[in-house]
This record gives C-alpha cells, sequence and structure tokens, in this order.
C-alpha cells in the first residue's frame, strides 16, 4: 500500500492479519506510489516520481533495487501482463492519454495507438485457458 507516513508517498508491506508494524518497501526518491504486484511476487511495478517526472518502475522485493523501466514525463497506472513479460500503463503523447507497454527488463517499448479518444488505467485479464 502507498503511505506518506514517512513525508513522502512510499511503498509499504504488510502480511493481512498481522499486528506487526508495515515494513517500507521503496527508499528511492520522495514518489513511489500506485504499486502493483508481479506474477510469482518476487517484485511490484510503481509509478516513481522524480522532479515531477513520472515513470514505471519495478522494485525487487528481496533487496529493495529499483529500476526505472520508462522516459515519459507522465507515466502512470502500471499492470501487468498474466506472465508477468510485460507492463501495460498510461502515458501522454501529443497531448492525449494514450496507453504504452514496457518488458519487464525494459528493453522493448511499444506505444499502442488508438484513433480517438483519451485511454487509462489499463488492467490485464487473466490468463484463461
Amino acid at each position: 500500500f502507498t503511505s506518506d507516513r514517512g513525508g513522502n508517498p512510499q511503498i509499504y508491506r504488510t502480511q493481512v492479519g498481522s499486528r506487526d508494524q508495515p515494513k517500507r518497501v521503496t527508499f528511492e526518491g520522495k514518489y513511489n506510489a500506485r504499486a502493483r504486484v508481479a506474477p510469482g511476487q518476487n517484485h511490484i511495478a510503481v509509478v516513481h516520481g522524480a522532479n515531477g517526472v513520472y515513470n514505471i518502475g519495478l522494485v525487487d522485493l528481496r533487496d529493495g533495487a529499483l529500476v526505472v523501466l520508462t522516459d515519459g514525463r507522465l507515466d502512470e497506472s502500471p499492470s501487468f501482463a498474466p506472465n508477468g513479460a510485460m507492463i501495460l500503463y498510461a502515458t501522454q503523447k501529443s497531448g492525449r492519454a494514450v496507453l504504452a507497454a514496457v518488458s519487464r527488463d525494459g528493453r522493448f517499448h511499444q506505444q499502442l495507438t488508438s484513433s480517438s479518444g483519451d485511454i487509462r488505467e489499463p488492467a490485464w485479464s487473466p490468463y484463461i485457458e
């Protein structure tokens, strides 16, 4: 979950039903929010903000390492593919809200075009056999 209990929005985790204090997960930057858990649960995608720019980052929950995957100015709403290989997110292009995808390792980037309208809040559907 996101909390500003430390002064800035950061990601914390806790066990459901536990009386232990939540543990902070993100430490890089002054803004980390909108966490989405990857399949396998060892990573989360976050919206990472620095200097007024918001990108999609990937946080390794085992060691807390953050890798910024995107380079837009206003990237938001990450959503993992069911297999965890891609992250779909909302961004801005020529003043319009569009969807884009980035591979989990950050090497592949693809904008998903739309002929009209603004598109936000992407969500992958579950994989169904």
